[in-house]
């Protein structure tokens, strides 16, 4: 064996010396290891919360994480095509000012008030290496842009926001190109006492709102309702007996661009942020609560379930929760109990071709969930708020497991048939194989760990689906009661050949 030589734990450096017996050449050499350039991984710090996307993830589809209009933050601060943004921030900072009556050396001071290492550490990857002015100067630009965004968008909401339908990202880019030229024309003749009037134009807050989503896009929470205390606080756009926190704000702003996909509802703000004080990390967290399951239990992660059409030839009937209180993420199986004692009693079978037979829906397994609306920036919001799951809730990947039971459920385009046609998924991207290409697609590199919601359901849906009368059921569902059309032929042949029987039985029954 080799002798060791020195200490082994003598930093700065280790240096390790062989004998000649070790060596080559018959000369002696030393290994050097130099000690780590950090004793802490930044992932690790308690105020960790704003990260780069993974590699494997973002080669998966690298613009859906990248801002296409604005730049927040450190990570894509120097990005040559989001430069022409930084004058609408300085101007945004001066009407600010104006707006609440502080000089830019009260923001200034504020913001130096600030602890500069815990809003640095608040980002994984410091390489950027800014010089604290320069940081802190961007934060601050960065932190009131945001509020005066939020200030103008609620204050003065633009026209409905476009419908999520598939448009040419060239034509709408040549479309904004043309409305900032305009607006910043206009801007520079506007009348101070006509720009608390002004209106915001919708495609631009739009674009903006989506990039203030993007997990590398943003700030800390805290730095944004610290300045919003302080500068904003005396100033009242609801009643003044009303939550004017700017948590509210937050939320009427993603409400007014959100509610119609049904991720932000008005109902859910009370339910989540007055009961008790909820740490919001950034705007992707805070969209991230309203998602969340109202009773999240997470057990052992799940083999694959059955996909939908399985499932539906199984006797499984898929259903739009209408409660007002469900979120995306709740999903519940039932069965009856004299369903669980007597399985011959499922009728799904009848159902499948006649549905008008409703007494007999209480003897049929159903499986709800809230209809998901799919849309054209879908995709970039879910793979974000994943991607803020697999960075920084490992053990609390909500978003993921859903995402991961949608892709179960769904293989090809007769599953997103069948889940439009329960209006369990809305599509708005006007062609079903898009949207199983698109669900199929964000599981890619995604990774559960050993923990899933969804876990318990699962199960009860693997039981209910390999059990020997839900087979056959699903045979005979297939063969004879496929449609209403098949049903009937089915039920016709059954009476004709009952009937036959009977002519044949009837001379030796009633011989007389």
């Amino acid at each position: 064996m080799a002798e060791q030589r020195g200490n082994s734990n003598n930093f700065p450096g280790m240096e390790i010396q062989i004998t000649p017996s070790e060596q080559r050449g018959g000369k002696e050499y030393s290994i050097e290891i130099p000690p780590p350039a950090q004793q802490v991984e930044p992932e690790k710090r308690r105020e960790c919360c704003i990260y780069k996307v993974p590699l494997k993830l973002r080669r998966v589809n690298e613009d859906a994480y990248t801002p296409k209009l604005i730049s927040i933050g450190p990570y894509h601060h120097k990005r040559k095509n989001l430069k022409k943004m930084e004058d609408l921030k300085r101007r945004y900072f001066w009407d600010a000012c104006d707006r609440t009556n502080k000089s830019p050396e009260d923001l200034s001071g504020r913001i130096q008030k600030l602890d500069y290492q815990k809003i640095l550490h608040c980002y994984a990857d410091d390489s950027h290496m800014m010089k604290k002015e320069d940081f802190m100067t961007m934060i601050l630009l960065d932190s009131i842009f945001i509020i005066e965004e939020l200030w103008r968008t609620n204050e003065n909401p633009p026209m409905s926001p476009p419908a999520m339908t598939t448009i040419s990202q060239k034509c709408e880019w040549r479309m904004w190109g043309a409305c900032v030229i305009n607006f910043q024309k206009e801007r520079k003749e506007d009348n101070p006492e006509k720009k608390n009037h002004e209106k915001e134009n919708p495609w631009r807050s739009y674009n903006i709102m989506q990039d203030l989503l993007l997990l590398e896009n943003q700030v800390p929470f805290f730095v944004l309702e610290d300045l919003y205390e302080f500068a904003y606080s005396d100033l009242f756009m609801y009643p003044q007996n009303e939550d004017n926190s700017f948590r509210r704000h937050v939320h009427e702003y993603l409400f007014h661009f959100w509610e119609i996909s049904g991720f932000v509802r008005d109902s859910d703000y009370e339910k989540i942020f007055a009961s008790k004080k909820k740490e919001v990390k950034h705007f992707t967290d805070f969209l991230r609560y309203f998602l969340l399951p109202h009773n999240p239990a997470c057990g052992r992660s799940f083999e694959r379930v059955p996909c939908a059409t399985k499932l539906s030839e199984a006797g499984v009937e898929f259903k739009a929760s209408k409660s007002e209180n469900g979120r995306l993420l709740d999903i519940q199986f039932r069965k009856s109990a004299l369903l669980e004692i007597c399985p011959f009693l499922d009728f799904s079978w009848l159902l499948s071709c006649f549905p008008c037979l409703k007494c007999l829906e209480i003897m049929q397994p159903v499986l709800e969930l809230k209809s998901f609306i799919i849309g054209d920036e879908t995709e970039s919001v879910v793979r974000n708020l994943m991607a803020l799951e697999q960075c920084h809730y490992p053990r609390e990947a909500y978003v993921c497991n859903y995402i991961v039971l949608l892709d179960h459920l769904i293989n090809t385009a007769a599953d997103v048939d069948l889940l439009v046609e329960k209006n369990v998924i809305v599509n708005w991207l006007g062609n079903n194989k898009a949207v199983a290409t698109l669900i199929n697609g964000l599981c890619l590199q995604i990774i559960e760990g050993n923990h899933s919601c969804y876990f318990e359901l699962s199960e009860k849906i693997k039981d209910h689906y390999n059990s020997r009368w839900s087979k056959l059921m699903a045979s005979l569902t297939n063969l004879y009661f496929k449609d209403f059309w098949r049903g009937t032929a089915t039920v016709v042949g059954i009476m004709v050949l009952l009937f036959a029987f009977w002519n044949f039985l009837r001379p030796f029954v009633f011989h007389t």
